[in-house]
């Protein structure tokens, strides 16, 4: 039995479900920041004289921006540090080659493909560099 119905697939455009979520993120995130504005400027007398008594200090309005962007610094060069150090040196063996590496075959049929391998360096620099007078 064959059916009319064309299988879903992936598009950049979001669904109807994720672009109400969205929108709602969205707007919570704007309320939020406006509010998080709001107790920050707004003199803590004039917040309590409309009942909102039980408010952070002032002192978080600043201090917790400023933590969250000396975080991203430390994690940005962290990251950095930590691929710096798993980087093997430039003399290790291990740049060349691994332990996943196929060993070139060299039996081809007559008129036939060679197996997929990894080519040995010595023999690239070999094929790129040496001279064909040098060759003999």
């Amino acid at each position: 039995m064959i059916t009319s119905e064309t299988p879903r697939q992936n598009t950049p455009s979001p669904t109807e479900s994720r672009a109400n979520y969205g929108f709602a993120l969205y707007l919570a995130s704007k309320t939020a920041f406006v509010v998080y504005l709001a107790w920050a400027f707004i003199p803590s007398h004039w917040l309590e004289c409309i009942g909102l008594t039980y408010l952070p200090q002032k002192y978080w309005a600043i201090t917790i921006p400023v933590w969250v962007c000396c975080v991203i610094v430390v994690i940005t060069l962290l990251y950095t540090a930590v691929n710096m150090l798993l980087v093997p040196p430039m003399n290790d063996p291990r740049i060349l080659t691994d332990s996943f590496a196929r060993k070139t075959v060299n039996e081809v049929r007559p008129g036939g493909i060679p197996t997929v391998s990894d080519l040995d360096l010595s023999e690239v620099c070999k094929t790129l560099y040496l001279d064909s007078k040098n060759a003999n």
